[in-house]
């Protein structure tokens, strides 16, 4: 009785290391529009293939099955699109991929009778919407005292995920909070997002002013040149000198 316990014990685990896994290749980015072809890498070591299994966010969508004719099948899923003509028993071609294609990916592969053993891998795929356009920038065009709070904001173009806003004056990156006002991300049609940061920073007599949008990296951001003539009056009260800055702007678009 012993002998047959251990026999069968040593069965199981001589089974079970046959299928493994080697690897799996999920793109980590891509954009709206373009294709991507996923890698389920395995090593049967000696045994038969079953099936091939793909699943988005534990949603089967594509199955590759060696004894059906044809061998590969796609389920439906929203964001998911299978080439089958280009899929395989190794690979899943998605295309046009869609923001709702981003998601936790996994490839599951089973061995054929009498182990059925399976194994499996995942990775997530994100999915982007860089801007078109670069950030705008709006509030320099009032007039201003010396060291009297700016009130602009920069708002990016529509993107997916939301692009993060960086705020410089002339080459300096702001990073001091209280000038920062983050008004969060405002949903917009096709689920795309717009950000929004402003700026309290002091007026000075000669400000560039740069904003920067970023989503990973890339970038597109909008500078404005800001040359002062200052101006200086007597206020009616008190008889105090008041000095405000006249603006001149000079807009400049860069993308990377």
């Amino acid at each position: 009785m012993k002998f047959i316990v251990i026999y069968f014990l040593f069965a199981y685990i001589k089974v079970t290391i046959c299928l493994r896994v080697v690897g799996i290749s999920v793109p980590t980015f891509k954009q709206r529009g373009e294709p991507a072809i996923l890698t389920c890498d395995y090593d049967l070591e000696g045994g038969r293939l079953y099936s091939v299994k793909w699943y988005r966010d534990n949603e089967e969508f594509y199955r590759y099955m060696p004894r059906l004719r044809p061998p590969q099948h796609a389920h439906r899923l929203d964001g998911v699109k299978v080439d089958l003509e280009k899929s395989s028993a190794r690979h899943a071609h998605l295309r046009e991929l869609t923001l709702r294609s981003r998601g936790l990916y996994r490839c599951e592969v089973s061995e054929e009778a009498p182990s059925f053993h399976s194994a499996q891998a995942e990775a997530f795929m994100e999915v982007y919407y860089f801007p078109r356009d670069s950030p705008i920038i709006t509030g320099h065009d009032r007039r201003y005292k010396i060291d009297e709070p700016l009130d602009v904001n920069c708002s990016s173009a529509r993107a997916f995920p939301a692009p993060d806003l960086y705020w410089h004056i002339n080459g300096q990156k702001i990073t001091e909070r209280s000038w920062l006002i983050a008004y969060g991300a405002k949903p917009v049609p096709q689920g795309l997002l717009v950000s929004t940061l402003g700026l309290k920073a002091p007026a000075k007599p000669r400000m560039k002013l740069r904003c920067v949008a970023t989503i990973g990296t890339h970038k597109r951001e909008r500078t404005v040149l800001i040359e002062t003539n200052s101006a200086s009056y007597y206020s009616g009260v008190g008889g105090s000198l008041l000095t405000f800055i006249s603006i001149n702007i000079f807009v400049r678009d860069k993308i990377s």
